[in-house]
């Protein structure tokens, strides 16, 4: 086995990737939003529940403490431009769903969108939030859950017709053993 190289401590959160990004969508009055998110968590089953840490400086942040629920949608492949736009600009500056041309669809238990494009949607109400580090831990129990037929039983089905999205630093994105570069907002469509 290769020698280890020592890394930077505040880079060691990258090593462990915690599963698919997902976009985090909000609703507060007459405000939404919608962000990108790759760092996630199940909590545990019996009650289901999945936790999201989002910076304070978040406008998804603000939403979710006010509104005390959240949507994650599970984005594909195709949403690579889109999924990185949305983590990149901020909802206080732009509508992000006009901006990326993301469908907002309704969930079923709660008054928040869900992006329609994308292959599977969870609905969550606020159970706790927990302050570590420069991050909040946003606990949500699943109050409902879908998912594209076909794609899931157990498990995800994934293969050549659907790559799941896993963030891996800057514009850079993994899918099936490949790496996506996401087209910044400044370069052009050729």
């Amino acid at each position: 086995m290769a020698d280890k190289v020592a890394l930077d401590v505040q880079r060691a959160p990258r090593l462990i990737e915690p599963g698919p990004v997902v976009l985090v969508t909000t609703l507060f009055r007459s405000q939404h939003n919608v962000m990108t998110a790759g760092w996630l968590v199940p909590l545990g089953f019996d009650p289901p529940r999945i936790g999201v840490a989002i910076h304070p400086s978040r406008l998804t942040h603000e939403l979710i403490g006010n509104s005390e629920v959240f949507g994650l949608s599970v984005p594909a492949l195709d949403l690579l431009d889109a999924v990185h736009r949305c983590g990149t600009v901020s909802g206080r500056d732009v509508d992000k769903f006009d901006v990326t041309g993301l469908t907002p669809v309704d969930a079923v238990e709660i008054d928040v969108p869900l992006v329609g494009e994308c292959v599977a949607h969870v609905e969550c109400g606020l159970v706790q939030r927990l302050s570590l580090a420069d991050h909040d831990l946003f606990v949500g129990e699943v109050l409902a859950a879908s998912v594209l037929e076909g794609l899931f039983t157990d498990r995800w089905l994934i293969g050549d017709e659907v790559e799941l999205l896993h963030h891996i630093g800057g514009d850079a994105y993994a899918g099936l053993g490949k790496v996506y570069r996401a087209r910044r907002e400044d370069e052009e469509e050729s």
